[in-house]
């Protein structure tokens, strides 16, 4: 077991606000009724759910619950309703999992309001009851023809309470005063699912019907692998502040990703060769993973610059071989580092028509290729620039490629023997950062030959939070306890230092591990925040990375 020795030191930057994610852990979907239905997330600091008086409740509004990588799962038979049992699905479990959010439903309100309902019927016998019905189901995952559903197995019963594939309205069992019980969430395809729901119940005091309702949201990630040939490399510009940005988008799936939060798999062997399309329009999908869909969909503004075109230009590649970027054809070299990359080592991108090419490699592994976008803005006529974008390639890899192959990868590109990183526990380049750190802090540069303090992300403070943000390789770091796993550190005075991890979660009001995504989807590569509320002072706090599993 290693630790991070350099400390990260705090700074002043804002922090949005955003939903909460959960990815593990045990909450409720709370149903009050006093007077009237509410509806909350709900934990208890006891872990006892009985004990109804130590629910915490949290805004409902300002809850994701996010499928782990533990839930990713294929389809049982005893679920062919909803789907075709063998395909992949994605299922919150009915009992705990480590690192998987373990979500029940609750009712909470006072014995003898509402009558008994069992069976089609009202009796005004025992503690009363309200009903929980599923009545619609919303968001990108549906729109992509994802199905949902709610599912139970108890004494050898293995029942579908909701199934959107054959309509809603739905219900699960009648919930009781104080009761709260556990089912099995199941999503069929990635994107976001927003699932309304209505409690209704039958006053004793004066026989009428009382409803209300609620909406509970939900996210399954997409793979953050791009495969196939009809990938599109999508640059934008926002004329505002003449910020850029880059979206590798799978029209096959609906999802563009930030091109930090992506990993791009070419065919190992052979020609080792990917077609790209280059575009400088914005996208129409669905899912956008690391972008507003508002900028990754305006693309390139017309009249933004000169000649509505961008410059797709070569800064560097990192990686055991050359890269280059030929026309569709393969007849034409556009850009490579083969022999050295200079000025002439640049594109044209244009909103006029799409460029379209192919990614070619000399050997196997992995690359970071590394480009600069560049323009004349038409207001003014100065040049305007993006800092260094870098794409993320495997050649012969995918993006669950092993800790092995990593430091293979590595070795052929700086030229050492093999075996040189193969200690994860190891620190070639003595920057404190251990081999291990430099595998799953991948997505931030780090490279286990060169010193990387300066490229990881440091703590921040705003309004009375600090807070870390950075990235996750959940393909890596998969989150269930198995293999090497990263948790976060935080400490206002370098001697009291805050951990969560998978064994100690925390809760969303307090010091938590959430989502800091922009767009409206989540990728395998996730954009995460330890976030600390209630921080006492702007001018101290530091930060490290804690790894186990080795």
């Amino acid at each position: 077991m290693k630790l991070l020795s350099a400390i990260l030191l705090l700074a002043t930057a804002p922090v949005m606000a955003q939903f909460t994610d959960i990815t593990s852990g045990h909450f409720e979907t709370q149903v009050d009724y006093d007077g009237g239905f509410d509806f909350f997330v709900s934990y208890n600091p006891t872990g006892d759910f009985n004990n109804g008086n130590a629910d915490v409740r949290l805004d409902a509004a300002s809850i994701r619950f996010v499928a782990s990588p533990a839930c990713q799962t294929t389809l049982p038979g005893g679920m062919a309703a909803i789907g075709t049992p063998g395909s992949t699905a994605w299922i919150m479990p009915q009992s705990p999992v480590i690192g998987a959010p373990y979500l029940g439903t609750r009712a909470v309100f006072p014995e003898s309001v509402f009558y008994d309902y069992f069976m089609g019927n009202y009796f005004p016998f025992g503690t009363g009851s309200v009903r929980y019905i599923v009545t619609a189901v919303s968001g990108t995952g549906p729109a992509s023809g994802g199905q949902f559903g709610i599912h139970n197995d108890s004494l050898g019963e293995s029942t579908l309470f909701v199934n959107t594939a054959d309509g809603l309205p739905d219900e699960i069992q009648a919930l009781t005063a104080n009761s709260h019980e556990h089912f099995s969430w199941v999503f069929t395809k990635p994107g976001t699912y927003d699932v309304q729901v209505t409690a209704t119940g039958m006053l004793l005091a004066n026989d009428s019907l009382v409803s209300g309702s609620g909406v509970y949201h939900f996210s399954v990630p997409f793979s953050s692998r791009l495969t196939g040939a009809g990938t599109v490399v999508r640059i934008g510009h926002q004329m505002s502040d003449a910020s850029w940005h880059v979206m590798l988008e799978d029209p096959a799936a609906s999802v563009a990703y930030r091109a930090d939060q992506a990993f791009i798999e070419v065919p190992g062997g052979g020609s080792r060769q990917l077609p790209l399309s280059f575009s400088a329009l914005g996208s129409s999908v669905l899912n956008f993973v690391g972008q507003s869909p508002a900028l990754a969909g305006a693309g390139l503004p017309a009249g933004a610059l000169a000649g509505d075109s961008v410059t797709f230009r070569l800064l560097e590649v990192n990686g055991p071989g050359a890269f280059s970027l030929l026309n569709a054809a393969g007849t034409l070299t556009l850009l490579t580092s083969s022999d050295g990359i200079t000025a002439a080592d640049a594109m044209e991108v244009g909103r006029a028509s799409n460029v379209a090419a192919l990614a070619a490699f000399t050997t196997d592994g992995l690359y970071r290729v590394t480009v600069r976008l560049e323009g004349v803005s038409t207001s003014g006529g100065a040049p305007v620039a993006s800092g260094p974008v870098t794409l993320f390639f495997g050649v012969g890899l995918t993006a669950a490629h092993s800790y092995a192959q990593w430091a293979d990868s590595f070795e052929r590109t700086h030229g050492l023997g093999a075996g040189a990183l193969s200690s994860a526990s190891g620190d070639w380049d003595g920057d404190s950062l251990t081999n291990a750190h430099e595998f799953l802090l991948f997505w931030h540069g780090c490279d286990p030959v060169r010193g990387d303090l300066t490229r990881l992300p440091g703590p921040v403070f705003s309004s009375g939070v600090r807070s870390l943000a950075f990235l996750r390789d959940t393909y890596k770091d998969r989150q269930d306890g198995t293999g090497l796993s990263m948790s976060v550190q935080a400490s206002p005075t370098l001697g009291n230092w805050v951990t969560r991890t998978l064994q100690n979660p925390g809760y969303p009001d307090q010091t938590f591990e959430t989502g800091a995504e922009t767009g409206n989807a989540h990728g395998r590569i996730m954009r995460r925040m330890l976030r600390i509320p209630g921080s006492a002072a702007a001018s101290s706090g530091f930060a490290r990375f804690h790894v186990s599993g080795f």
